[in-house]
């Protein structure tokens, strides 16, 4: 028992228990450890992104925050610059951002120059005018900038329009962390899960396994023994089992054993009686013909009668020993059960006329065909009949006749004596009715029987 004999700190080391705790544990000391690398592998993973993909979007006018601080700088460096130096400033502008469309709007509302030419633009701004312009350059594609001249609203210097389609603008920022970190924090969660699931599909499979060899029957008639695995609390249990398989193979080895020692005895106990009762029939008979007293002939008539019955014990001890192992040889053929009834009452018609007992035969003209041996249902029916001879015949009624029994058609014995419970002078009737159950089984049949104190019915049926 390697598994049962081993130490409580051994068995906390090997426990399931203590196993699952041990990853719980683990997925919490290392979270301190994880969310910090998990920032830092999101943050690799963006930084290589951008790396990789810079020339991709990188352009040479910059993000819209840069175009927008660029703007306003020019132009509050135009404040009281002359509408020639505006110009100017506008077309050196033009150059740099040649995908650029530029324009500017005096202090009268007047539009002037225009890089390039724009015929959507009003020649005269109003304040209506100038408000749906601003209006609609917000979050539009071109990306619109306006600028006050000047940088101040009293310079009354009019405005500038930087205009550009933002395919052209750099992407601010970059992308965002919060994905990648995510990712990481569910690929650590998903690890976590997937040794549960590889700790409880574990546990599932060993259980199935034992499952599987405790549902499943050997020759012997016995579960067979499972493979033994980790000493835990499964291989501790695996183990339990495999013990207990090996103590009831032991047990029905020990079983087998007596039982054959018992029919041994039985056999052997049953012919070594026949030499000494053989002896004794022998010189009882010689007694009965000296000449005796009337006590001496009755007390010779008690003592055969006595032989007779151990005679007949010895006969049953050996019937029930045959059959108990399955020694008896029974030749099953279909035929008429009431013409075997017929014969046997027949036989044992004398036994009751002289018992005093009233015999009421009934049974159909019709025949009742069953798959009986023909000797081993005499051999019941004989039984059967001297039961009712030997502990009923103070009812003074045998009955015999079918009838529907349990939804089938039934051969049905009936006496008037004081019932199966009462007691009896004869002995070995148990036995009787255990050989009538034996041979009826290896027939097919059932007996069943109802007793009271106004006599016993016994009902002969097939069991299917």
């Amino acid at each position: 028992m390697r598994f049962i004999n081993q130490s409580p700190l051994q068995r906390l080391r090997t426990s399931l228990l203590s196993r699952y705790v041990l990853i719980i544990v683990t997925a919490l000391v290392f979270i301190p450890v994880l969310i910090p690398a998990s920032f830092i592998a999101s943050w690799a993973v963006n930084r290589m992104l951008m790396l990789g993909g810079q020339e991709t979007y990188k352009l040479p006018y910059g993000s819209a925050y840069e175009l927008e601080q660029m703007w306003h700088k020019h132009a509050k460096a135009l404040a009281a610059a002359s509408p020639e130096e505006i110009d100017a400033r506008l077309s050196a502008l033009k150059e740099e951002y040649p995908d650029a469309a530029l324009f500017w709007v005096d202090g009268a509302g007047i539009t002037q120059l225009q890089l390039p030419v724009q015929a959507t633009l009003p020649k005269q701004w109003s304040a209506e005018d100038t408000i749906a312009f601003m209006k609609a350059g917000i979050n539009a594609d071109p990306y619109t900038v306006v600028a006050l001249i000047g940088g101040d609203e009293q310079a009354k210097q009019g405005f500038m329009v930087f205009k550009l389609p933002r395919s052209y603008l750099t992407p601010q920022g970059r992308p965002s962390d919060s994905r990648f970190y995510g990712l990481f924090m569910a690929l650590i969660f998903g690890i976590f899960i997937l040794l549960s699931y590889l700790f409880f599909r574990d546990i599932r499979k060993r259980l199935l396994r034992l499952e599987a060899a405790m549902t499943s029957v050997g020759e012997n008639g016995l579960p067979s023994p499972t493979d033994e695995g980790r000493p835990d609390e499964i291989g501790r249990l695996e183990q339990a089992f495999n013990h207990m398989v090996n103590q009831l193979e032991e047990g029905r080895r020990r079983e087998r054993k007596e039982e054959e020692l018992r029919k041994n005895l039985i056999a052997n106990l049953s012919h070594d009686l026949r030499t000494p009762l053989t002896v004794l029939a022998g010189h009882l008979y010689s007694m009965g013909k000296e000449p005796l007293s009337a006590q001496g002939r009755q007390s010779l008539a008690l003592m055969e009668a006595k032989l007779d019955d151990l005679d007949h014990l010895i006969d049953h001890l050996l019937s029930y020993n045959l059959l108990a192992s399955g020694k008896y040889a029974l030749s099953m053929e279909r035929q008429d059960v009431h013409r075997i009834v017929r014969e046997s009452a027949a036989a044992w018609y004398p036994i009751w006329e002289k018992a005093g007992m009233t015999v009421d035969i009934d049974l159909p003209d019709e025949p009742l065909r069953w798959a009986v041996d023909t000797q081993g249902f005499r051999r019941v029916l004989d039984n059967l009949f001297q039961n009712v001879v030997r502990h009923a015949g103070t009812g003074k009624y045998v009955g015999i006749h079918t009838a529907r029994w349990k939804g089938r058609p039934a051969l049905i014995i009936t006496d008037r004596g004081p019932g199966l419970d009462a007691a009896s002078g004869f002995k070995g009737a148990g036995l009787g009715l255990a050989i009538i159950e034996l041979l009826l089984r290896e027939m097919g049949l059932r007996l069943d029987a109802e007793s009271s104190a106004k006599g016993t019915r016994f009902a002969i049926f097939p069991a299917s």
